[in-house]
């Protein structure tokens, strides 16, 4: 069994093998554990996440027919038992890295960090550039917070954020534009913390 490819591994599975399962799922565990973490922002709520997931993979293998790639199916799973945990608990946090640059078309809405290497200062102001997007990112709805997580976290490609949230590629984009463009409009608050914090670094 160790020398069976995913596939193999899948229709065994799908067939209530729980050897194969296991071999299968520990190949995306930390995935599926970090996507949750970035969704949920809580450590034990995204391991019991996490293991939600798997359950309900377990459940459904043998209903997997391959239109998709296991992967993407599996994030799906995932990311809908993170959007279900964000409308129940209202705990709607992320993290995000505004520092790295993805596609040229992108640039405008990035904030870029410093290209020499940073001293304290800098290290301190990033930090804490960090701390108040995440705030921003609560204030934004789920759909939003959903896609600026699979691309600009998890750097999914287009094309795959489209199989795991089901919609068209046109969608993704111009959800993404709006997402980012929303974000953007929460960190320009005149207001607290935000106020204080581009205040500062003036």
């Amino acid at each position: 069994m160790k020398n069976m490819n995913e596939e193999q591994l899948i229709k065994v599975a799908a067939k209530g093998d729980m050897e194969a399962f296991e071999m299968l799922i520990g190949q995306y565990e930390k995935k599926i554990y970090a996507l949750c973490l970035h969704l949920l922002k809580d450590p034990e709520e995204a391991y019991d996440a996490a293991q939600e997931v798997c359950i309900k993979v377990w459940r459904q293998i043998a209903n997997f027919e391959g239109q998709a790639k296991f992967s993407t199916w599996l994030y799906r799973i995932g990311t809908n038992q993170c959007l279900d945990l964000i409308r129940k608990n209202k705990k709607r946090s992320q993290d995000i890295s505004l520092f790295q640059k993805d596609e040229a078309s992108e640039e405008e809405w990035m904030i870029e960090s410093p290209k020499q290497e940073e001293g304290v200062e800098e290290k301190v102001e990033k930090k804490a550039l960090q701390e108040v997007v995440q705030l921003g990112l609560k204030e934004l709805k789920e759909d939003y917070q959903v896609i600026i997580t699979l691309r600009d976290i998890e750097e999914h490609s287009y094309e795959e954020i489209a199989e795991v949230l089901e919609i068209s590629l046109g969608t993704v984009k111009s959800r993404l534009a709006r997402a980012r463009q929303a974000l953007k409009k929460v960190l320009q608050q005149n207001k607290e913390p935000y106020q204080s914090f581009f205040r500062h670094i003036k």
